[in-house]
């Protein structure tokens, strides 16, 4: 059974759950700092949010200056991954709006298929194949090598959380390099959580 990431426009209070694009959350009343590149020291863009059993997890990429920054590899700090407790949350904004923001926001519900594996479960699935955003648990689709990360804190391989296709609207899609698919995976023990992108 493969849990896909399909798009729903019609959910609504998106402040806990998982969604793609629009604002960020925080902790209500505690200060957060944008996440900025370790190369150009610029604000990343917001990507999205997955829910989990430990919490959201948020992912920043830099998009200042697309492919110089390193910001598919899940070490180098050209993007970040951010585990946010979901209890009294609110959104938040960043000082600079130019590339830290995409539009549109895209509300999800995780709907089962039958399928032994992602691809299968694409074709097995009933509606729009362009409404599918990933899929959650399971194993990773691998485009290319298997590059699950070790966690900073423990050192052990980390939990895959997701994959994510770029999105459904070409104007305000991920940029995983065209085409391409991010990787999502967290780090129960140390609450640590890390982000990749293959193309």
């Amino acid at each position: 059974m493969i849990k896909l990431i399909i798009n729903n426009t019609e959910k609504k209070e998106l402040i806990n759950e998982t969604s793609f694009g629009g604002l960020p959350v925080k902790e209500l009343n505690n200060d957060f700092e944008w996440p900025k590149c370790k190369t150009c020291n610029s604000e990343m863009q917001y990507q999205g949010k997955i829910k989990t059993d430990i919490g959201l997890e948020l992912i920043f990429m830099c998009q200042n200056d697309p492919g110089m920054c390193d910001d598919w590899d899940a070490n180098e700090g050209g993007n970040k991954a951010i585990i946010m407790r979901d209890e009294k949350l609110e959104f938040f904004k960043p000082k600079s709006k130019e590339n830290t923001l995409r539009e549109i926001e895209y509300s999800v519900e995780i709907v089962e298929v039958q399928a032994e594996s992602y691809d299968e479960a694409i074709e097995n699935w009933k509606g729009d194949t362009r409404d599918v955003l990933g899929s959650v648990f399971g194993k990773p689709d691998w485009i290319q090598n298997d590059e699950t990360p070790n966690c900073d804190c423990c050192n052990n391989k980390m939990r895959f959380i997701a994959q994510l296709e770029e999105g459904p609207d070409h104007k305000t899609a991920m940029n995983f390099g065209g085409a391409g698919v991010g990787y999502l995976f967290d780090c129960s023990k140390g609450k640590t959580a890390k982000f990749l992108w293959q193309c």
